[in-house]
């Protein structure tokens, strides 16, 4: 594409459009294609080509001239990006003036924006209707697609071994992590790890953790001085980070680092957990409205610096937004990271975030991405609904009511959250839900809706957590109907289908409760709750109950309506658990009578 002049550094300003139905009535009206920029506040590559490419004089002119300017953000539209994004950010995807995709590609230059921009204009010029025909075909190929995820077959212990040996299969024993370069930290694969070292006791998967999560401290990917994540490395052994932190990244990772220091015994990834918290609440946090932004964008001089260095320097800001869906997972974290990190202050942050998405979901809206002041994103359209949204929400409410003493008010809650899913989101007829609410007025592929792995698998864990709540069964058939729609199509989703076997085998297997009952600050109830999570059995639930101070720290173990007599001792507990889901030795014992011998 040699021959363009150089940027002359015009700063007048392509008139964007958001995505909506006026954009594709102006492209239809003016028979113009439609340029599709999809960005993102922390990509740094979107950054140059916002300031460089778009401030070009004559890509402003020849796209003024020729295209209908569309621009939406990565976080504030997941639909919209799902469905159009070509590999990575930015996109740079041209469509017809129905939204039908007719050519795409990543970062551009001003001499290849224009270029490639010039020779979309011509063909459509040129050939509108084999456009027209070659948009229709790829629309047709992706709802077929699209139609794999229905109604499976049962569930079996077969779909989690196999799982288990396609993500092994992917492990790199050299570096650490799983997968080339370039590297990411996989926290879906690793919490799989977790579960499989916790249940089977193999030590190649505790060999896989630790090499892995050592990989993670040692490397570029934690940042010291401040903590917190990176988003991926550049490197195959974890150096040349890219400097953006990701809000539902850091917020995996700090799970990661958590459970491993329980089940491994290191304190250091505990400290690792806790110091990611840190990072969340100082930076990401949001406190007038509750809820959590984002990310903070990539700043490669300033992340480079040491600790000293960057006092006097200019910290990258983070997004403006806060997102409810990444809101909700970081709830469920800091509830679940009070008794397990021994933070019980966090448990009261928690309930903050979650009454602030209580308050701004009322009437069955809740908003996907809103600022400090409450105020939703003008990108995204006023009857918008989001699955991603309800589903963290959804979990989030039944940690609440496993965690917090205000339990009913939770659970009456997520039950109505659990009804507005069926109605806006639910295929009855193929099972599983949809990612956005049905639109047939939607311009290209927005027609088609989507079934997403992540946000289902969270579904069937609320349904799941549902049913055990309340002894609904279909709470329970729902939670089977989501997961088996994905018995064959899982391994299409990559590091997602670990997070989907992770359910299947709690679905397989009866919920043992265990519940915690101890004062706040009692550091016997915190060892009971830490050798409840190391607890050797799939589907464990673990609760809270706070007591008076000085009162006796217990464990009371419970398999569906039957409890077993409290233990004190975290050495005893997973003998108890054992001990329950084998049954009383004499048939005819009497529970009550090993109470009265106790």
């Amino acid at each position: 594409m040699a021959g363009f002049p150089p940027l002359k550094g015009n700063k007048e300003a392509i008139q964007w459009m958001r995505w909506d139905s006026r954009a594709f009535e102006v492209a239809q009206r003016e028979d113009k294609p439609v340029l599709l920029s999809i960005t993102a506040v922390w990509c740094y590559w979107c950054q140059v080509m916002e300031e460089t490419t778009f401030t070009d004089s004559e890509v402003i002119s020849y796209i003024t001239d020729n295209f209908v300017p569309v621009q939406v953000d990565n976080d504030h539209r997941p639909d919209v990006n799902a469905r159009y994004n070509v590999g990575g950010w930015p996109t740079t995807a041209f469509l017809n003036p129905h939204g039908g995709f007719m050519a795409g590609a990543t970062y551009l230059p001003p001499d290849q924006l224009l270029a490639m921009l010039v020779e979309v204009k011509r063909a459509y010029d040129d050939d509108r209707a084999g456009l027209y025909d070659q948009a229709a075909q790829l629309h047709r190929q992706r709802q077929e697609y699209l139609g794999r995820v229905g109604a499976g077959p049962d569930l079996d212990h077969r779909l989690v071994d196999l799982t288990a040996r396609r993500m092994c299969g992917v492990y790199d024993a050299r570096n650490g992590g799983f997968g080339e370069e370039p590297k990411f930290p996989s926290a879906p694969i690793l919490q799989f790890i977790i579960h499989l070292y916790r249940v089977t006791g193999e030590e190649y998967y505790r060999a896989m953790l630790e090499k892995t999560l050592n990989a993670l401290l040692s490397g570029e990917l934690f940042d010291g001085p401040e903590g917190g994540f990176f988003r991926y490395c550049a490197q195959g052994d974890w150096t040349e980070a890219q400097h953006e932190k990701m809000l539902e990244d850091n917020v995996r990772l700090a799970r990661v680092f958590m459970d491993a220091s329980l089940l491994l015994g290191k304190e250091e990834f505990g400290t690792a957990a806790s110091r990611t918290i840190d990072y969340l609440l100082a930076n990401l946090a949001d406190e007038r409205s509750g809820g959590f932004r984002g990310s903070q964008g990539a700043h490669s001089d300033y992340f480079t610096l040491p600790q000293e260095a960057r006092h006097a320097g200019s910290a990258p800001p983070p997004d403006p937004f806060c997102y409810a869906s990444w809101t909700s997972q970081a709830v469920s974290l800091l509830l679940e990271a009070s008794w397990k990190l021994g933070r019980p202050e966090l448990a009261a942050r928690a309930v903050a975030s979650l009454e602030g998405l209580h308050e701004i979901s009322r009437g069955f809206r809740l908003p996907h991405a809103f600022d400090e002041h409450g105020v939703i994103s003008p990108q995204i359209p006023d009857d918008a609904d989001f699955l991603g949204d309800w589903a963290g929400y959804l979990v989030a409410l039944m940690d609440a009511n496993d965690y917090c003493a205000d339990a009913g008010k939770y659970l009456q809650r997520a039950e109505a959250v659990a009804a507005h899913l069926d109605r806006v989101f639910l295929d009855n007829a193929r099972g599983a839900y949809f990612d956005i609410a049905s639109d047939p007025d939607a311009a290209g592929y927005m027609r088609l809706r989507e079934k997403p792995l992540p946000e289902n698998v969270q579904v069937a864990e609320g349904l799941l957590k549902l049913h055990h709540a309340t002894g609904d069964s279909s709470y329970r058939l729902r939670a089977e109907n989501v997961l088996r729609s994905y018995t064959e199509a899982n391994r299409d989703f990559g590091e997602h289908a670990a997070s989907y076997a992770v359910a299947v085998d709690r679905f397989l297997h009866a919920p043992v409760e265990i519940t915690i009952e101890g004062h706040a600050q009692s550091a016997e109830a915190a060892a009971l709750a830490r050798a409840a999570a190391r607890v050797g059995y799939p589907h464990v639930v673990i609760k809270r109950s706070v007591s008076s101070p000085g009162s006796e720290a217990m464990a009371h173990v419970c398999v569906d309506t039957l409890c077993y007599p409290p233990v004190s001792k975290p050495d005893d507990l997973a003998a108890s658990v054992q001990e329950a889901l084998e049954g009383p030795a004499n048939p005819a014992e009497s529970i009550f009578e090993r109470f009265v011998s106790f």
